[in-house]
């Protein structure tokens, strides 16, 4: 299991205690708000946060109570957030997710990974747009608070750059310089195009099932 996960468990159940109330690192929902742009802020806020945080999915606005959400509905929300992570903000943001039975009912946790580069802004704005969290509410960043949020920025390394998905494979064949990768590895070079594409993908889950 994830270590976010339990750290998502922990924060849940310490906000839905005597006294239920959103936290800095956790925020709530019935569903997924309509409001694109309040969304996006929400994603902002998160990922400048140290660690990160959580959106939960499938309690009761009101009173707090897990009334859960059904797994067509999780693949929508985690489909729509996925895409403003990509188009909605800038520098592109990374979430994960888990889909468990919380008090007899379904709900989903979205995990908002703390963003390196900072800060996390609005797409096609400035990063006067910039959003945090204070007090389990999102907020606009001030001016002070974007410059402190650059001094916690870091170059990413190569490890830390994402692919683009908007690729085909032989786009990605015809970029990608595979016959060094299969030299370094003292691999056979595969000559046939799925053969190729299937390598990579086998090398690639054998890597994250590794490390």
């Amino acid at each position: 299991m994830k270590n976010w996960i339990v750290k998502a468990r922990t924060l849940l159940n310490q906000s839905l205690g005597a006294i239920p109330q959103e936290l800095n690192e956790l925020d709530w929902k019935e569903t997924l708000s309509p409001n694109n742009e309040k969304l996006c802020k929400h994603l902002s806020a998160f990922a400048n946060l140290p660690g990160g945080g959580f959106l939960i999915f499938g309690i009761d606005d009101v009173t707090a109570k897990a009334i859960g959400i059904s797994k067509i509905d999780a693949d929508s929300i985690i489909k729509k957030l996925s895409n403003l992570c990509r188009d909605g903000v800038n520098p592109l943001v990374i979430i994960d997710h888990h889909f468990e039975e919380f008090q007899e009912k379904n709900i989903l946790i979205i995990y908002v990974n703390e963003s390196a580069v900072k800060p996390v802004h609005l797409a096609h704005k400035t990063i006067e747009e910039s959003y945090i969290r204070s007090g389990s509410s999102t907020r606009k960043a001030s001016r002070q608070e974007i410059g402190g949020l650059m001094l916690n920025s870091k170059t990413p390394v190569f490890e830390e750059l994402h692919a683009s998905k908007l690729k085909t494979g032989l786009e990605i064949i015809t970029t990608l310089d595979y016959t060094t990768i299969y030299k370094l590895l003292n691999k056979p070079i595969h000559t046939n195009f799925a053969e190729i594409t299937t390598w990579l993908e086998e090398e690639k889950n054998d890597y994250q099932s590794r490390y």
